[in-house]
């Protein structure tokens, strides 16, 4: 659905723009799948009629497009009504609830103004636009890692870690060869002199 609003004015009822084929939800991807869109056979008809209730050139008048549901309006999306004269193309964007529900709508045209401001001239009606569909399903948040939880004792307390070893507690039998070693070979013998005279 799609209208044209301005605060000052009577409040324009909505009109179709058209209708979207939605395939399976399971084929439709969290970063977009492209549908196709049936333009209403009144589009034309209706932007004239947009145009002669809400002049685009007017300050603060803006371009609505919603999902429609039985039970309510749905979501809106809404631009700036004096930006569509001058854009060539849109893209409505549907976003899907875990349910496989539409539950939120983008729309949004191209070109527009760097700056947002409307432009100075323009033809006075609404056009028909070249119009792109993007389907979303939601996007899953990533789990969080969870830590192992400690092990607790027959009381329920948290078993205390084992104290780590001291270098000694770890290599005292290494150290008691060594020294055993070192004990059984003795000190070197002295080496005999090397001048081979002697006293009379």
């Amino acid at each position: 659905m799609h209208r044209v609003v301005h605060p000052d004015l009577p409040v324009i009822p909505w009109a179709e723009l058209g209708t979207v084929s939605i395939p399976s939800f399971k084929s439709i991807s969290p970063t977009g799948s492209h549908a196709s869109l049936s333009l209403a056979e009144s589009l034309r008809d209706d932007l004239a009629e947009f145009a002669e209730a809400v002049n685009p050139n007017m300050q603060r008048a803006m371009y609505h497009v919603a999902i429609e549901r039985p039970e309510s309006e749905g979501s809106v999306s809404s631009i700036k009504a004096c930006i569509l004269p001058s854009s060539t193309s849109a893209n409505i964007v549907i976003h899907f609830s875990a349910t496989g529900e539409p539950f939120a709508i983008d729309y949004s045209v191209s070109p527009v103004p760097r700056d947002g401001i409307c432009p100075v001239t323009s033809t006075g009606s609404y056009p028909a636009h070249n119009t792109s569909v993007v389907l979303k399903s939601p996007r899953m948040a990533p789990l969080p890692e969870l830590r192992i939880p400690p092990p607790l004792t027959p009381e329920g307390e948290p078993v205390a870690p084992v104290p780590e070893k001291s270098f000694v507690q770890k290599y005292w039998i290494y150290m008691v060869v060594v020294l055993g070693a070192l004990l059984i070979s003795g000190p070197a013998e002295d080496s005999p002199s090397g001048n081979g005279k002697g006293g009379k």
